[in-house]
């Protein structure tokens, strides 16, 4: 399945969670139109549907800093490796939003979703200062 870069909004909110995690060491750095990484949490215990947000540092993290290897997929080449990146936990989509998105994603629709940065404010309470959408992206 190959996606155009047509897309559609299908949820737009803040970043939840932003200011119980080490989101602080990149938000200096982080811009409107920057991709985040979701990964689906079926196991986590508060959140059936939870999907946590990453982000993928621009600069070197201190040592101490937890950062976790995400999957990007695996390339269109036949035997070809799957794809990581490091990246670091900075929230979650907010849990009165991600039914639908987390159904969608546990069958295997993930491919079809972008999340991106649309608004920080650094000066805003922690809730509120990274905003997001998600795409639903067009098939060719």
């Amino acid at each position: 399945m190959e996606l155009k870069k047509n897309k559609a909004e299908f949820l737009n909110c803040n970043l939840a969670g932003f200011g119980h995690t080490e989101g602080y060491l990149v938000l200096d750095e982080m811009r409107p139109g920057d991709k985040l990484y979701m990964v689906r949490e079926d196991e986590n215990k508060h959140d059936l549907d939870a999907i946590a947000l990453f982000y993928v540092p621009k600069h070197e993290m201190p040592k101490d800093t937890q950062l976790f290897s995400i999957s990007l997929g695996k390339p269109k080449k036949a035997n070809a490796q799957e794809r990581t990146v490091e990246a670091l936990h900075v929230g979650y989509i907010p849990g009165r939003d991600n039914t639908q998105l987390a159904q969608l994603m546990d069958f295997g629709h993930k491919d079809i979703f972008e999340c991106v940065i649309t608004y920080v404010d650094k000066e805003a309470h922690p809730n509120q200062q990274v905003q997001i959408r998600v795409n639903l992206l067009e098939k060719k």
